[in-house]
């Protein structure tokens, strides 16, 4: 039996997916980040690299979306999971999106959604909510941070400045080669600055799918057995409140011994 080394493998699988969107147009094809993982684990790769490859596939198209001005300067990511998270997973979670943003947050707990949200006041915003809705949870992820350039683009001025006075008052250059210097000093200084924000816009929001990345897993999980049997506890108790009152006091009325004999209250007296 011929194997299929893993270059051959991806060719075949890309070959197969266009085949199959092919066949039917209209069909709606994808796989989940634990189906990805499992597909990997097959095949030999580290399920581990699936995260750190679905971040850097974000990133390339996130840097194809770039601003003169070095952006995008907005993130947003949604994840579609089987099944609705308990109070357990979400608080998992909390602790990923509290180290992420190095910030305990806001936190709103109500019953079909669970909401993190970032301090008021703060420059930068953003959200993660997980709704629950027909036995399934979206989870999205919003991050906003337009002031995050600012720092990056502050030496552009002091630059401008501290070459027309190092132009005039050093070099004494005349009035042509005195701005021609300046616009160059002041040029280069934007292109570092939008160059170390750039690395820096990528770096984080590559963080930040991974964080997303790691929600999707937590979700994905199976909720623990205890918290399993606490919600069907708690919806047992629910329906025996919801029981007629008169067949409650019925019931306590026509109660068991433990010597297996019946106790019954006579009414009459007797």
């Amino acid at each position: 039996m011929k194997l299929y080394d893993r270059k051959e493998i991806g060719a075949i699988l890309k070959k197969a997916a266009e085949n199959s969107s092919s066949d039917d147009a209209g069909a709606v094809m994808g796989l989940s980040i634990d189906e990805l993982r499992q597909l990997a684990s097959d095949v030999g790769i580290d399920p581990e690299q699936i995260a750190r490859a679905v971040a850097e596939i974000e990133g390339d198209s996130r840097r194809r979306e770039r601003k003169f001005w070095g952006g995008p300067f907005s993130f947003h990511s949604q994840v579609l999971v089987e099944g609705e998270i308990g109070a357990g997973q979400w608080e998992e979670m909390l602790i990923a999106i509290r180290d992420f943003f190095r910030s305990k947050g806001e936190v709103t707990t109500r019953e079909s959604v669970y909401e993190w949200s970032s301090p008021w006041g703060t420059t930068n915003t953003a959200q993660v909510t997980a709704l629950k809705d027909s036995g399934k949870t979206k989870i999205n992820v919003r991050w906003n941070g337009p002031l995050t350039a600012v720092p990056f683009y502050i030496p552009v001025p002091l630059v401008a400045i501290a070459s027309v006075f190092f132009a005039s008052e050093f070099l004494e250059l005349s009035a042509v080669p005195g701005v021609a210097f300046t616009l160059m000093a002041t040029g280069l200084a934007f292109l570092v600055g939008r160059w170390a924000l750039r690395k820096h816009l990528d770096k984080g929001l590559e963080k930040l799918q991974r964080m997303v990345t790691e929600l999707d897993l937590i979700a994905g999980r199976k909720k623990p057995q205890a918290e399993v049997v606490l919600k069907e506890t708690d919806a047992g108790r629910a329906q025996a409140e919801k029981k007629d009152p008169l067949l409650q006091i019925h019931e306590r009325e026509n109660h068991t011994e433990p010597d297996g004999g019946t106790t019954r209250r006579n009414h009459s007296g007797t």
